[in-house]
C-alpha cells in the first residue's frame, strides 16, 4: 500500500479528482496555499495498491498542466 501526495494548482483539480474517482481510486482534496506568488494550489492524498501507483501516475500527468506566466516588476532606477 502506498499514500501519494499531490500539489496541484487549483485549476487542475476537480478534472483530477473526477478521472481518480472515475478509476475507482478514493482520493482526498486539501485546500493549500504556496508558491512564490502564494497562488492557491490543492493538495491530493491517494491510498493505492503498490501496483496501482503508475495508474494514479498517469491520471495526474494526463489531467495536470504546466504553466508558464509572466510578471511585470516594477524597479526603481535605483536599484539598477
Amino acid at each position: 500500500m502506498k499514500m501519494l501526495l499531490a500539489v496541484i494548482q487549483d485549476v487542475d483539480a476537480d478534472a483530477t479528482i473526477k478521472a481518480l474517482t472515475d478509476a475507482s481510486f478514493s482520493v482526498t482534496r486539501i485546500g493549500t496555499t504556496g508558491g512564490f506568488f502564494r497562488q492557491g494550489n490543492t493538495t491530493l492524498l491517494c491510498g493505492t495498491d503498490d501496483h496501482k501507483v503508475n495508474q494514479v501516475l498517469d491520471i495526474l500527468k494526463s489531467t495536470c498542466q504546466t504553466r508558464t506566466e509572466t510578471v511585470a516588476f516594477n524597479v526603481h532606477p535605483s536599484h539598477m
